[in-house]
């Protein structure tokens, strides 16, 4: 028989040699496991998304969710009675991320004003750029077209004419410039039917901040009154109001008649 302690040598010198280590490196047993590689973009944090969402779709859904919210808020308990913590609450957002977007609660109405006079301006444009039509039709679809977009959504009309007054000196400066804008989209086509000879030649800038101040007022006599008027008699009011405006632009001339005004006491 074979000694068995041949074989036993054997197998040691085999194992031995297996667990040989090259020349300065650590046994596998004190060696430390590789650090997982990590993701450098330079000096800039990655932001990862959720659900599909990238960062930014989630930072403008959250801002949604604040003008959404603010949007009724502002519209039912007014603004001054909407601290942020309700605003929050009500957005499903928290305060950290509301002020990523915001730098306060007067932000918020500042974009839900532009928002609202950009659209209704929009319209107006859209109603008076239609070929193929008279200067009425034109006056009363631009009228319809404005009306439309305020009292479509009542918040909005809210938002434009009442909760805007007063808030600070940022927002009256905003509103004024609103206002301004809007006057010259009236401005410009009153000057166009000027070049035609539909309207004598003059400055027509006062007029159309007139027609803009009026029009604002029904708006909040609509919103404020026990019994408001319909959505017809407003427009119907207002198409003869700037027909009457336009009428009596053309019946006076380019120069305004001079009065007696100390005859009138």
């Amino acid at each position: 028989m074979r000694s068995t302690s041949g074989r036993s040598r054997t197998t040691k010198t085999r194992n031995v040699e297996a667990t040989k280590e090259e020349p300065g490196e650590k046994p596998a047993a004190t060696r430390p496991e590789a650090a997982p590689a990590r993701r450098r973009t330079g000096s800039l944090k990655v932001r990862r998304g959720y659900a599909g969402r990238s960062a930014e779709q989630l930072r403008e859904e959250r801002k949604r969710r604040l003008l959404d919210a603010a949007l009724t808020l502002f519209a039912e308990r007014g603004f001054a009675k909407t601290p942020i913590e309700l605003l929050c609450a009500q957005a499903r957002v928290t305060t950290r991320h509301f002020y990523e977007q915001f730098q306060g609660r007067e932000a918020v109405l500042a974009v839900l004003y532009q928002e609202t006079v950009s659209n209704a301006r929009n319209a107006v444009l859209q109603a008076l750029q239609q070929g193929g039509q008279t200067t009425q039709l034109h006056m009363f679809n631009a009228i319809h077209a404005f009306i439309r977009s305020y009292t479509d959504d009542p918040r909005r009309a809210r938002i434009a004419c009442i909760e805007v007054v007063g808030v600070n000196e940022e927002i009256s400066e905003l509103r004024r410039k609103m206002i301004n804008e809007f006057s010259h989209v009236l401005e410009a086509y009153a000057l166009a039917l000027a070049k035609t000879g539909t309207l004598p030649r003059r400055d027509y800038h006062l007029g159309a901040l007139c027609m803009v101040g009026g029009t604002n007022e029904l708006l909040t006599e609509w919103l404020t009154s026990k019994n408001p008027p319909t959505i017809a008699e407003l427009t119907e009011q207002l198409l003869r109001f700037y027909s009457a405006l336009f009428v009596g632009a053309r019946a006076l001339g380019p120069t305004t008649p001079s009065f007696d005004f100390a005859g009138l006491g």
